[in-house]
């Protein structure tokens, strides 16, 4: 085989697998560093729809599955960072990340005529306590441990086949490589 067959065939492989040489191939619990972090997913767990039943809409996401991606974080260097977002892919297609903000605790009159909080549900199943304010000036070798909630189409029975480290945020193109994919 020739050099040019050899590039073309790697070409193909790299456009089917979605990943370009620059993207590293995972498995779970491996580190990829980028900058000044390094990212561990270290697993994915799936859950189902009733853990979803304790949100107030929870109406709107009967017959999806909720998917919990587990990953740890570590600063390399001092300075600031912004910490990693993930994509999670299944049968080629995007899953929805939900994001379940911390609720406040509701007000209630008792019989008494005294104001009372009853206490928010929280949402167990997967926790996100970090305070990234504290972890974009925290030193280098600092890290945490947290937790992203995606959801299936209504249905659909495919399950996680990748999570792969994004950009991210607002600005994120569909053209945008993984950084790094766990399988």
């Amino acid at each position: 085989m020739n050099a040019r067959t050899a590039f073309a065939v790697l070409a193909a492989a790299l456009a089917l697998t979605g990943c370009s040489a620059d993207t590293e191939e995972l498995s779970y619990g491996d580190n990829a560093k980028k900058d000044n972090l390094e990212v561990s997913v270290v697993r994915v767990d799936a859950g189902t729809s009733g853990d979803l039943s304790m949100l107030e809409d929870a109406a709107q996401y009967q017959g999806r599955t909720p998917y919990y991606v587990h990953y740890r974080v570590t600063k390399t260097e001092a300075g600031d960072v912004k910490g990693p977002s993930f994509d999670v892919m299944a049968d080629g297609d995007r899953l929805t990340r939900l994001n379940i903000m911390s609720a406040f605790p509701k007000p209630v009159v008792g019989e008494d005529g005294q104001l009372n909080y009853e206490e928010a549900p929280k949402f167990d199943k997967c926790l996100d306590e970090h305070d990234s304010s504290k972890f974009e000036k925290a030193a280098a070798g600092e890290s945490y441990e947290a937790c992203s909630v995606y959801l299936s189409e209504s249905g659909s029975s495919a399950e996680p086949e990748r999570v792969e480290w994004v950009k991210g945020g607002l600005l994120r193109s569909s053209d945008d490589e993984a950084f790094a994919v766990w399988k």
